[in-house]
C-alpha cells in the first residue's frame, strides 16, 4: 500500500496503523450505495481497529460540503474538543469539494458519489477522515496566485491536520485521508 504522507505525526507506527486500517476497511466494504449513512462496528483481530467508523455517501450537490461538515460535527460531538472539530470540519469540507471537483473518472457513466469515512480511536486519541472518489489520479498541491479564488485546498488540509495522504483503491479510484490527534 503506497501513500504520500505530508506531515510527520508524533507516533508514526501507531498513526500509520490508523490510516492503513481505514484504507483497508474502505477496500473491504467497497463503494456504499447512494444516500447511505451508517456506523461500522469494526472487528479488529489485532486490537488496532477504531472505536467507531462511520460512512456517509455525499451527494453531488452544491450543499455537499455543508452536509459533510454536519456529519463530522454529529459523529465527533461527544469525543472531541470544539476547536479540533472545527479543524476536522474545514479539512473534510476541502476533501469533499476536491472529490466533487476532480474525482470523477473520465470514463464513468454513472453520477459521482464520493463517500466520506470517519474513524476514531479512543485509546490513541486520534481520528482519520477519508474521502473516496473514482479518479486514479493523486491529489496535487499547487501554489495559488495571491488573488486566486481557489487552489489552496490541500494547503488548508496540510495546515489543519496532523498528517494527510492518499492511497489507491483496490477496485479503482482513491481515498484521500487526513489524520487528527485529538
Amino acid at each position: 500500500m503506497s501513500a504520500e504522507q505530508v506531515a510527520e505525526p508524533a507516533d508514526p507506527p501507531r498513526i500509520e496503523a490508523t490510516w492503513q486500517w481505514l484504507c483497508q476497511a474502505v477496500d473491504h466494504i467497497g463503494r456504499p450505495g447512494p444516500g447511505i449513512t451508517f456506523p461500522l462496528a469494526p472487528a479488529s483481530e489485532d486490537g488496532h481497529g477504531p472505536a467507531r467508523c462511520s460512512v456517509l455517501v455525499v451527494p453531488p450537490l452544491p450543499q455537499s460540503a455543508h452536509i459533510a461538515r454536519d456529519f463530522i460535527r454529529t459523529t465527533l460531538a461527544d469525543r472531541v474538543a470544539r476547536d479540533r472539530i472545527d479543524d476536522v470540519t474545514v479539512t473534510v469540507s476541502e476533501l469533499v469539494s476536491n472529490a466533487l471537483r476532480y474525482g470523477r473518472d473520465p470514463g464513468a457513466e454513472h453520477e459521482l458519489q464520493p463517500a466520506l469515512w470517519i474513524a476514531y480511536w479512543d485509546r490513541w486519541s486520534c481520528a482519520v477522515c477519508g474521502v473516496t472518489d473514482e479518479s486514479d489520479l493523486g491529489p496535487v498541491a499547487v501554489e495559488a496566485e495571491e488573488l486566486a479564488e481557489s487552489g489552496r485546498g490541500l494547503q488548508v488540509v496540510s495546515a489543519l491536520s496532523d498528517g494527510w495522504g492518499w492511497n489507491p483503491r483496490a477496485d479503482g479510484g482513491k481515498i484521500v485521508w487526513a489524520l487528527f490527534r485529538l
